[in-house]
C-alpha cells in the first residue's frame, strides 16, 4: 500500500513538472479565485464581531423630566429594575453628563466653560438582558418606560442595529452566492486542466491499460494533482489575503486612534483557514475524479 502511494506520489508530481506553466495557471486561478470568497469571508468575520462587540454595549437611555428629588429618583430606579428585561440601571446626574463630555472632549474639554452642568439633563442608562435584544421585545420594555411620568424622552440604537445586521447578512448572501459561482469555475478548470495533462498522455495510459494496469493504478496519481492543486491554490489564496489584511490594518491604524477606537480588525481564526485548505483540496480531488472519468469513459 505504502509502495503504491509512493510511485502515485512520484509519479503526480513527475506529471506536474511536465506540465509546469499549465499548472502553475491552474494554481493562480484557484488562488484568485478562493481570495475572492475568502475576502467576504473575513469581512462577514469581522462585521459579525462588530456587531458583537456593539450588542453587547447596547444600552436604552431615558431622559428624565426636571429636577427630581433624591427619593423620586431612588423610587424611579427602583420601578425600572422591576420592568420585565432589565438586567441593571445606572443613574447619571447632570454633574455626571457634564464630567462625560468633558471626559470625550479631552484637550478641547475648553469649549464647555460658561455651561452649567444644569444645561444636561439627568438620565438612566438601562442594560436589557440578552433575550430581549430582539426589536420586539426592546420595543415593549420602551413602551413601559414611556409610561412613566417621570421619563421625558427614551433613546436606544436598536433600529441602528438592525440595519446593520442586514447588511451583515447580505455580506454572507454574496458571499455565499458568489463562492457558489467561484467553486464551479475551479472544478471546471481543474477537470479542464488535468483532462488536457491526462490526454497529452493518451498513449502512454492506454499502453497501461493494455498491459492490465487498474483503473486506481492509473487515476489515482491524478487525483494527487487535482488536490495539489487545490492545496497550494488555497494557501495562495490564504497568504495573499493574509498580506492584503496586513497592508489594510496599517492603512486604518490611524482611524483606529479616532472614532474606530477599541474596534478591533480580526483576522481568519485558524479553524477557518484549516476549512479553506481542507475545501481547496477537496475541489481539486472533484475535479480530478470528473477528468480522470471522463477521459476513461471516451477512451473505451
Amino acid at each position: 500500500m505504502f509502495a503504491f502511494l509512493r510511485f502515485a506520489f512520484r509519479r503526480a508530481f513527475r506529471n506536474m513538472k511536465g506540465n509546469l506553466f499549465l499548472n502553475l495557471t491552474t494554481v493562480a486561478i484557484i488562488g484568485i479565485s478562493l481570495l475572492v470568497f475568502s475576502s467576504f469571508t473575513l469581512l462577514a468575520y469581522n462585521l459579525t464581531s462588530l456587531l458583537k462587540i456593539w450588542e453587547g454595549k447596547f444600552e436604552v437611555i431615558a431622559y428624565l423630566k426636571g429636577d427630581l428629588s433624591l427619593d423620586q429618583v431612588e423610587g424611579l430606579l427602583k420601578k425600572i429594575r422591576q420592568l420585565d428585561g432589565v438586567e441593571t440601571v445606572n443613574y447619571l446626574s447632570p454633574f455626571d453628563a457634564m464630567a462625560y463630555m468633558e471626559e470625550k472632549l479631552g484637550g478641547q474639554k475648553d469649549l464647555l466653560q460658561g455651561i452649567r452642568p444644569s444645561i444636561f439633563p439627568a438620565s438612566i442608562e438601562i442594560r436589557l438582558k440578552k433575550d430581549y435584544w430582539g426589536h420586539t421585545k426592546i420595543e415593549e420594555v420602551v413602551a413601559d418606560m414611556k409610561n412613566i411620568p417621570q421619563i421625558e424622552e427614551v433613546q436606544y440604537g436598536q433600529e441602528w442595529i438592525d440595519t446593520f445586521s442586514v447588511l451583515v447578512h447580505l455580506v454572507r448572501l454574496t458571499q455565499w452566492i458568489l463562492g457558489g459561482l467561484l467553486l464551479a469555475a475551479i472544478i471546471f478548470i481543474i477537470s479542464h486542466t488535468l483532462q488536457l495533462t491526462i490526454s497529452s498522455r493518451r498513449e502512454e495510459i492506454e499502453a497501461m491499460q493494455m498491459a492490465g494496469a487498474s483503473p486506481a493504478f492509473i487515476q489515482v496519481p491524478h487525483y494527487i494533482e487535482g488536490l495539489v492543486q487545490g492545496v497550494l491554490g488555497a494557501a495562495m489564496a490564504t497568504g495573499l489575503l493574509f498580506l492584503l489584511y496586513q497592508i489594510i490594518l496599517v492603512a486604518i491604524t490611524p482611524l483606529l486612534k479616532g472614532w474606530l477606537s477599541g474596534i478591533p480588525i480580526l483576522f481568519l481564526p485558524w479553524e477557518t483557514i484549516i476549512k479553506i485548505l481542507l475545501g481547496g483540496m477537496i475541489l481539486g480531488l472533484f475535479g480530478s475524479f470528473l477528468a480522470s472519468l471522463r477521459f476513461l469513459r471516451y477512451s473505451r
